[in-house]
């Protein structure tokens, strides 16, 4: 109505005048947002209500969010689904704590009717003290958006930033196990998982957990100069892990800088380990949830006096045979056979453990063997996926004659669809534990470890060993798993080993520096079957 003239004014169907012209109708509409973005910005005040009020509706809330995910099956988050029962037996327990009294009480079956009783008592009260506009009755929505009293009046300006007491954003360590739960339920093996938390769990310790939107780019900057003095230790076995674990991460990287007393991580493993890592798990939530991603668009500045990356070192061929002889004599088919399999066929060693007998075949006149992506675990009744890198390591690769003439191929081939490493297959993640078996091996025989000599060194040994035998860069790149360098040379057909490439591999001579004839008469069946030994030898008093 029209204050002046008395007159009713057309309004919009959505609640603003018209207007006579196209320039008022948008001045009136500008005015109506101002107005509607002032009350979102600004609420009514909450009523005094008393703390135990207050417990009611904080436990009704967090009941509320707990049904609404699993009530959406399948789609819900799956943190919250999967731990159901214990997320409401806990909403129970504190709820009770609050009210006085004891943990647990009544059946599990009861919750959530008794908080269905609490909730009818308070929506009275919301609804005669005004908290939900008038004429509407109060839904799951009003309950998960209410927010607690301030300690002030007066709501302070909508630019004023969120703090983590008022915030109502999910914090870095909800958003971590999200992130987690869909990598696992992706396929992700254990180890990486681990791996993950690890470094998920190391920004916490070093920057905090907090909402998402209270974090800020100096926030990761602090985190990338901090981690330049973290201990390497701390995450890998050495001599000082154990002490550098008692003393905690905070003191440890105030003892390396103040005394430069323990190698640092890597500049690359900072990089492409603990950032990376911490950007997945925000990236993935602003991706489900639309949140606002506090370090979009910084670009961090890398510490100057970071360690750099080491490069990995192809192993001698004396320390090679060292290796061989003491997997030759644990009597263990795994410690014996991965060492000479990797460097013969130059095939990482995640990638071993799931061949099977099946996977052998004859190809221009030589053994070869494929691995397939996925393949089926018939002790177990499941599929298992292989820890591949690239699909160009699924290709075929040859096997070197070596291992026809003692026997190994005849062995492997009759074991048909059961895989040939029978210890590492029974293991929750057979490449992790075939990497570990080796390294383990690898500093017995006196390597250097610490990412220089480790298992992955025997696939740059094989790598130089092609070289020396004069076998051509493309019949190298193929049996490596890599792409060809020549795209033009292999259009119209596949990139895969030819016949005089594939005959090369198997006949090359054998390094002149490995005693070869450890392996002649080896009881092949026998080692596969060795149950492992559990624990420590006992000392004999």
């Amino acid at each position: 109505m029209n204050i002046h003239t008395g007159e009713e004014i057309p309004c919009s169907d959505v609640g603003f005048p018209k207007g006579d012209s196209p320039e008022e109708f948008v001045a009136n509409m500008l005015a109506f947002l101002e107005t509607a973005a002032a009350k979102i910005a600004n609420p009514p005040p909450w009523p005094d209500f008393s703390p135990d009020v207050l417990r009611d509706i904080a436990s009704i809330q967090e009941a509320v969010l707990i049904e609404k995910e699993v009530s959406k099956g399948e789609a819900g988050n799956p943190t919250v689904v999967a731990r159901a029962g214990l997320l409401r037996q806990d909403v129970w327990n504190r709820w009770r704590a609050g009210a006085g009294l004891a943990p647990g009480g009544e059946p599990l079956s009861d919750v959530l009717g008794k908080l269905a009783e609490v909730a009818d008592r308070q929506l009275a009260i919301l609804e005669r003290t005004s908290v939900v506009p008038t004429g509407r009755s109060v839904t799951s929505q009003d309950l998960r958006s209410a927010k607690p009293p301030r300690q002030s009046p007066e709501q302070p300006p909508a630019n004023v930033p969120p703090t983590i007491e008022t915030s109502s954003a999910p914090k870095f360590s909800e958003l971590e196990d999200e992130y987690f739960e869909l990598r696992r339920a992706g396929g992700a093996s254990e180890s990486a998982i681990s791996t993950g938390r690890m470094r998920a769990a190391t920004f916490k310790a070093l920057v905090g957990d907090r909402p998402i939107d209270c974090y800020l780019p100096i926030d990761l900057q602090n985190f990338v100069n901090e981690l330049q003095y973290v201990p390497l230790e701390l995450s890998r076995e050495g001599e000082n892990t154990e002490e550098l674990r008692q003393m905690g991460i905070h003191a440890a990287i105030a003892k390396n800088k103040a005394e430069s007393c323990y190698e640092p991580l890597a500049l690359k493993t900072i990089q492409d380990g603990y950032v990376q890592t911490v950007r997945a798990i925000i990236n993935n939530a602003v991706g489900l949830h639309r949140l606002r991603n506090p370090f979009e668009g910084y670009r961090v500045r890398w510490p100057d006096n970071a360690k750099p990356s080491v490069k990995r070192e192809a192993l001698d061929y004396e320390k090679v045979d060292k290796v061989f002889r003491l997997g030759v004599d644990s009597g263990y088919l795994d410690d014996a056979m991965l060492g000479p399999l990797c460097l013969l066929s130059s095939r990482r060693i995640g990638i071993l453990p799931f061949i099977r007998g099946s996977d052998f075949d004859r190809k221009h006149g030589v053994d070869i063997v494929r691995v397939n992506g996925i393949v089926y675990d018939k002790e177990k009744g499941m599929y298992k996926r292989v820890g591949y890198k690239t699909e160009g390591s699924l290709r075929f690769f040859v096997l070197h004659d070596f291992l026809r003439r003692i026997g190994f191929v005849d062995w492997a081939t009759e074991q048909g669809d059961k895989f040939i490493f029978r210890l590492l297959a029974s293991t929750s993640d057979p490449g992790d534990v075939a990497s570990k078996r080796v390294n383990r091996l690898l500093k017995k025989a006196g390597a250097i470890g610490m990412n220089i000599e480790v298992a992955h060194s025997l696939r740059h040994g094989a790598k130089d060993m092609f070289i020396e035998e004069d076998l051509d860069d493309e019949a190298t790149r193929l049996q490596m798993g890599h792409e060809a360098n020549d795209v033009h040379g292999n259009y119209g057909q596949q990139s895969a080993l030819r016949r005089k490439q594939c005959q090369e591999l198997a006949h090359f001579e054998l390094p002149k520096g490995i005693d070869w004839s450890i392996f002649e008469g080896l009881d092949f069946e026998a080692m596969a079957s060795k149950p492992r030994k559990i624990g420590r030898p006992k000392l004999r008093g």
